[in-house]
């Protein structure tokens, strides 16, 4: 592979750097997953501690970026940024493997590799703590693949700790697996591999040993706690078939190009040492995908091996596999391009008609003219930049992955500056605690009986008022939406609603002053 000159380094930097922090500020969360990825943060800010909390290395970096971001932007803002960051570092690492294992140039291809893969672009941008499992597998990857010339045991040590924080014990064993396994190659089995690996298991020891003694200085049960998570999912929770079928899509396009690289090299991989390490990693990320994650992310780790094994690939792709590929990504983001701004017509332009009906239908009552000139202008600008570049992009190896990258950012673009308000609407919780809270009285408190994701977004929105457990005054509650009719409220709802884009699950706000008190029988005993 052709190595890349500095101009196409920093193009590379800033294309890396904007796909990964764009779209993460200024909204609210959207999916239940992502609200409640901010309950460890909001327990340690509160002086509850790390635990019982899964990726307390992500709990404790996305606090971090929200104390630095504070005086610009909100507690739920500010703590998203951590996933950008991890994200970045995932990118970073796994080109940085590439180059280590392959040499100048592969970088580059995982890289884009990787950032075109399609079930990535929405988790790097939401609130959930996996985008530290995908970076720690990205760094061990990294770790293994620099411990054959002796170094990488540091990296080696803090991919293995953050791994063994995450999941628990599943992460742990995997990360053993893809360090050890290599050692079955003759080619990995030297003093300097050996050597690094020895020090990186020292190392994680070392880090291990100082987590522990925290759990013990934090007191209470907090070491009985955490070791409890550790072993909760000992057992997979998926089956092979499904595992297969969320791989096809969550990992194009790097999938096929990983299987030609197999097919290409099946005679010589035994000579190829260069793979040796990669293949390990692919084969146990894609076990480790049987053991789901909380938020549906457990793939995440796949996607590093296959992006490099990608990069490996496409140096031998042949010419018309590669125009064949590259000609496929430019129309299939040409039609993704087409349908944003069609899409974007109905919604604030009401054409055509019948497509805005339809969107009118799925979120009621979203007045047009949310999307500022400004957002329709950059969407615009990224949409025309693109279509200029197409016909510009080098006619390289990693051509095609490029074209795949560009597009995948540009799609992230479109949706952020043209569908970000809409979004909101349908899906954020904000708009709906707005409503709810102008109805509450000043200075009264909230009590809620309602589902995980909205009690999580009353204690970030409503901190001075919600209470999760005592008397107040008012009351929300919740249910399915047809089991909800006037008459199954004690009283009169003085507030009610829904998401638009979750419209089963409906809200009602009541006083509880007005509840009538519970029957008491004759003899003064407690009803039935």
């Amino acid at each position: 592979m052709q190595p890349l000159t500095r101009s196409q380094q920093f193009w590379l930097t800033v294309l890396l750097t904007a796909w990964c922090l764009v779209g993460l500020t200024g909204r609210d969360a959207w999916k239940q997953d992502e609200a409640l990825a901010l309950v460890p943060l909001l327990d340690w800010l509160a002086g509850d501690g790390l635990v019982p909390t899964a990726y307390p290395v992500h709990t404790l970096l996305a606090g971090l970026t929200a104390w630095l971001a504070q005086p610009w932007l909100d507690l739920q803002d500010g703590a998203r940024l951590a996933n950008g960051l991890f994200t970045l570092a995932a990118l970073a690492c796994t080109g940085l493997a590439a180059r280590t294992l392959y040499g100048p140039g592969y970088g580059a291809a995982a890289a884009l590799a990787l950032l075109g893969a399609f079930g990535l672009m929405l988790r790097a941008h939401a609130m959930l703590p996996e985008t530290a499992m995908l970076a720690g597998y990205a760094l061990l990857t990294y770790g293994v693949a620099r411990a054959r010339t002796g170094g990488g045991s540091a990296a080696i040590a803090l991919a293995t700790f953050m791994l063994a924080l995450g999941r628990g014990l599943p992460d742990l064993v995997a990360a053993g697996l893809i360090v050890t396994l290599p050692m079955l190659s003759r080619d990995w089995r030297d003093r300097h591999y050996r050597t690094a690996v020895r020090r990186g298991l020292l190392g994680l020891a070392w880090l291990l040993a100082a987590w522990l003694g925290v759990l013990l200085l934090q007191g209470g049960d907090a070491l009985a706690q955490w070791w409890q998570q550790f072993l909760a999912s000992l057992l997979p929770g998926r089956s092979p078939a499904s595992l297969l079928n969320n791989l096809s899509w969550f990992a194009w396009p790097v999938w096929p190009l990983a299987l030609w690289t197999l097919w290409n090299e099946h005679r010589r991989l035994a000579r190829v040492p260069a793979l040796h390490p990669v293949l390990a990693a692919a084969l146990v990320t894609l076990l480790l995908g049987l053991w789901p994650s909380a938020s549906g992310s457990g793939l995440l780790p796949v996607l590093v091996p296959l992006a490099l094994l990608a990069a490996y690939g496409l140096a031998d792709l042949r010419r018309g596999a590669a125009q064949a590929f590259y000609w496929f990504g430019v129309l299939c983001f040409l039609f993704f391009a087409a349908a944003f701004w069609v899409y974007f017509a109905a919604i604030e332009w009401g054409w055509p008609v019948r497509l805005a009906a339809r969107m009118a239908r799925l979120v009621p009552d979203f007045p047009a003219g949310q999307t500022t000139t400004a957002m329709t202008v950059l969407a615009a600008a990224a949409t025309l930049a693109w279509l200029v570049a197409i016909p510009l992009f080098p006619r390289a190896k990693a051509r095609p992955i490029l074209v795949w990258a560009t597009g995948m950012t540009l799609a992230w673009f479109l949706l952020i500056l043209l569908f970000k308000p809409w979004a909101e609407a349908g899906w954020g919780y904000r708009p709906q605690i707005r409503a709810m809270a102008a109805q509450l009285p000043p200075g009264a408190c909230l009590r809620a009986d309602v589902d995980p994701g909205m009690a999580v977004m009353l204690r970030l929105h409503l901190a001075d008022r919600y209470r999760a457990e005592g008397d107040c005054d008012w009351w929300l509650l919740a249910g399915e939406r047809q089991n909800l009719a006037a008459a199954d409220w004690p009283v009169a709802a003085a507030w009610s609603g829904f998401r638009p884009r979750d419209r089963n699950r409906y809200y009602a706000l009541i006083d509880a002053r007005a509840v009538p008190p519970a029957p008491t029988d004759p003899e003064g005993g407690d009803g039935p």
